[in-house]
């Protein structure tokens, strides 16, 4: 319901000024039309999130909806910016750019990881390449995540085809932490020489055992690290993030992969109030 309080202020206020094709209006509408294909903003919402979360096909969608492909693929280009700026509105979306700095200096731990998710092949042969995930053996594209002890994500880098290592992919993000120290696995390898902020796993070395310290350390490490990935796991809930994604745009696929973390960050806030309001 807070969701759809504000997401119903900002489709109004989108639908009195624009046509469901994307042209200004000349004269600012009022009202919903009544014979409209997606009457009310609860319908709209509705629509919007079945769509994200069952990966819905138009054709699907357009028999539920009783409506053509055509005006399926209208109402989704109308409605997923207004979806990401109510997301926005509550406060809820990551930091999408190439430089974070974490404010909150009370978290004890941040932990960053890579995530991949699975592009269909493109023709081009030199495209195949640079989309190739060595690791995934599949045509994936890879974003960077840090997220806090609860799992709420503060920052998502933009994608980095499957080929890009995740040590490269980090070398070209300025991520400052303050004070606080941030976990990663040994994908990571070197990038604790760049910050002591920056925690890493023993490596083994050749011909050689780690001691049981360190084992223990690993273990411990690597408890603690799950976070992270029960945090990709919440995107993931979306599948139109889990499956292989049939978009071809770039800008579309970032704006969609932005709102599954915001989706998954809103669901970590309400919960953590739950819990305090609970508690008290």
């Amino acid at each position: 319901m807070e969701l759809l309080k504000i997401f119903t202020k900002k489709v109004e206020q989108k639908q009195s000024c624009y046509t469901l094709q994307g042209k200004r209006r000349k004269r600012r509408q009022k009202q919903e039309y009544r014979n409209t294909s997606l009457l009310g903003s609860s319908k709209k919402l509705e629509f919007i999130l079945l769509y994200l979360k069952d990966n819905a096909r138009q054709s699907t969608l357009g028999y539920f909806y009783n409506m053509t492909q055509a005006k399926v693929s209208q109402w989704l280009n109308f409605l997923l910016p207004v979806l990401e700026s109510s997301m926005k509105a509550l406060s809820c979306m990551p930091v999408y750019q190439d430089c974070y700095h974490h404010a909150n200096h009370s978290d004890n731990y941040l932990f960053g990881d890579v995530t991949e998710r699975i592009l269909p092949r493109k023709i081009c042969k030199q495209a195949q390449q640079e989309d190739y995930s060595g690791k995934q053996h599949r045509h994936t594209e890879k974003h960077f995540a840090l997220c806090d002890e609860v799992g709420y994500i503060h920052f998502i880098s933009a994608a980095y085809t499957g080929r890009t290592h995740d040590k490269a992919i980090f070398d070209q993000l300025d991520i400052d932490t303050g004070t606080v120290p941030f976990l990663m696995d040994l994908g990571f390898l070197g990038a604790e020489q760049d910050s002591t902020e920056i925690l890493l796993p023993f490596k083994k070395a050749k011909n050689s055992t780690l001691s049981k310290v360190k084992k223990q350390l690993n273990q411990a490490m690597s408890s603690a690290r799950v976070k992270i990935e029960h945090a990709f796991s919440g995107i993931k809930r979306l599948k139109i993030i889990g499956e292989k994604t049939r978009l071809l745009s770039y800008e579309k696929r970032q704006s969609i992969f932005r709102i599954a973390t915001a989706i998954h960050n809103f669901r970590i806030k309400s919960r953590t109030v739950h819990i305090q309001n609970y508690s008290l």
